[in-house]
């Protein structure tokens, strides 16, 4: 079908990648390996081609697998049949290639079992699920094109039929404009495997020619960074900034144009976000103390190589009643991890998990261990009396001379930085927030983003050092339950952000320190993720 899928520029993969990578998954799936990845999810920037490599795709399974089944869907009628499934007819025409392409329809037949079909989505009256599923064949590719505006009703059909089958494919490909959707939450799932189809990293747009025919230019990004960015002086992640290698020019009014050097530092707006660089706008970062752009940067983030072990941050959330759920965090060596889940459970399995926690802490190098516990409406002071009074947690501290510190946290007691936030979950939150520019959360549980990202603060007027001063507040965790779906508990973020936050502001908070046989040495303010501690001597 001569189709040459481009290669992917600035180190980035393309759809010669995405290609590439499908065909090694067809290999290992066909050798028997359970582990292959079977999940291709393609964020994309517009005029990069992304509809016509799906469509080279499904005629390639289409002919490749005998027999097989291929489903295709969008959110509508025009995107099914006037967008990929032109495509595919398009590509196919005049070849001589086996199956019947019926006219009029998204649909091409070669046997009463080995077909293509493009279907739109309907929720068909509450039961979409139940009418979308039901297909299972031992070759089977699924594409959702537009995937952005598919309703999460057909990823669960679609996810209940990728079981038995020999070869089983699924390619999403979406201009992402949310990070809200099924789309944009199915990337954050192990073993997907994720692309970004950025125009700065688009051929025709790096090398200022039509490297791939009938592509966005480099005319046209430059137009859309004229009308849809701003100039700064440095990069800031939380703002998606970018800089080119090449003059930025283009007619602002006729006859009139601007110019900007190569290597100018750029703001983009959210359209400019999603049209051009592929990514979902990040636009809670006025509202909220940590960005999206900022968590994700987070998730992304490798583990370092060599980390400093000698310090452990252990938050504990402590449930109160109901669905609501606690945890247990522990941020050691710049990458934070969620150590249990714990529902209805009593103060002794708490203490339970956060001793084991510690351990795990002091297996990894740990000098020091922070307990920071949420004692909100007295939950937490069981727990601590109980972690207090371990005997195996303490003799296994002072054995590896390893000092505990004990805080006891009220979310609502005064902060430390009084001319910034309102009260102390408010500070732990934007201390969290500050950490995450360094910090690393491989696996992230489901709700931990939303927590972070979605509970808002407002501006309030609170008296420091007898000024009134002008301060962030947090909203409430009734608040926050009231605006998101499904309605729950920021119970994640509580544990999280304790685990995260710097250890200066719990020090007004101090419950107890436990020195215990430790050596002379002191480890004096311990770096941690590009800042010092509070000073702690033994």
């Amino acid at each position: 079908m001569e189709i040459e899928p481009w290669a992917g520029r600035n180190g980035k993969r393309g759809q010669l990648e995405l290609v590439q990578d499908i065909g090694a998954s067809v290999k290992r799936q066909l050798a028997g390996d359970a582990s292959a990845p079977k999940i291709f999810r393609v964020d994309s920037a517009h005029g990069v081609g992304k509809t016509y490599i799906a469509a080279g795709l499904v005629n390639w399974f289409f002919d490749a697998f005998t027999p097989s089944l291929t489903i295709s869907t969008a959110p509508s009628k025009d995107q099914v049949e006037l967008l990929l499934w032109k495509d595919i007819k398009t590509q196919r025409k005049g070849k001589g290639l086996p199956g019947r392409v019926l006219p009029g329809s998204p649909r091409m037949v070669r046997s009463e079992n080995h077909w293509a079909i493009g279907r739109t989505t309907s929720d068909a009256g509450g039961q979409g699920t139940a009418r979308a599923q039901g297909q299972h064949a031992k070759f089977m590719l699924f594409v959702v094109d537009e995937a952005e505006g598919v309703p999460q009703y057909q990823y669960d059909a679609i996810n209940a039929m990728m079981t038995g089958g020999v070869v089983i494919l699924w390619l999403l490909i979406a201009n992402p404009m949310t990070r809200t959707s099924a789309f944009h939450k199915l990337g954050k799932l192990p073993g997907v495997l994720n692309y970004n189809f950025s125009l700065i990293d688009f051929p025709n747009v790096v090398e200022g020619v039509d490297v791939v025919p009938g592509g966005t230019s480099r005319s046209w990004f430059n137009g859309m960074v004229v009308k849809h960015c701003e100039i700064t002086d440095a990069h800031d992640a939380d703002l998606l900034t970018f800089a080119v290698d090449w003059e930025v020019r283009a007619e602002i009014r006729p006859g009139e144009e601007v110019a900007y050097p190569a290597g100018t530092i750029f703001i983009p707006d959210p359209e400019f976000q999603f049209r051009v660089l592929g990514v979902p706008p990040a636009t809670n970062a006025g509202d909220a103390l940590i960005s999206t752009a900022r968590f994700e940067a987070a998730v992304a983030r490798p583990i370092p190589d060599q980390r400093d072990m000698r310090v452990a941050q252990i938050g504990i959330d402590c449930a109160r009643f109901g669905p609501d759920a606690g945890n247990v965090y522990l941020y050691q060596g710049l990458v934070l991890t969620r150590e249990a889940e714990l529902r209805q459970a009593d103060d002794f399995k708490y203490a339970s998990e956060g001793k084991r926690a510690a351990f795990k802490a002091i297996d990894a190098g740990a000098e020091l261990i922070s307990f920071r516990i949420d004692g909100t409406g007295g939950y937490g002071s069981g727990k601590i009396d109980i972690l207090k009074a371990d005997a195996e947690l303490h003799e296994r501290a002072k054995e590896k001379g390893v000092r505990l510190v004990f805080h006891e946290v009220q979310f609502g007691s005064v902060p430390t930085d009084g001319e910034k936030y309102y009260d102390k979950a408010t500070e732990i939150y934007g201390s969290a927030g500050e950490e995450l520019l360094a910090a690393s959360i491989p696996n992230p549980p489901e709700y931990l983003q939303s927590d972070f990202t979605e509970r808002r603060t407002r501006f309030m007027t609170r008296t420091h050092e007898k000024l009134r001063r002008i301060v962030r507040k947090l909203e409430s965790k009734d608040e926050f339950k009231l605006r998101v779906q499904p309605s729950r508990s920021p119970d994640d973020g509580d544990g999280a952000g304790l685990a995260l936050a710097e250890e200066g502001i719990f020090i007004s908070q101090l419950h107890e320190v436990k020195r215990i046989n430790a050596p002379a040495a002191a480890v004096d303010a311990v770096q941690i993720g590009g800042k010092k501690t509070a000073t702690f001597r033994r």
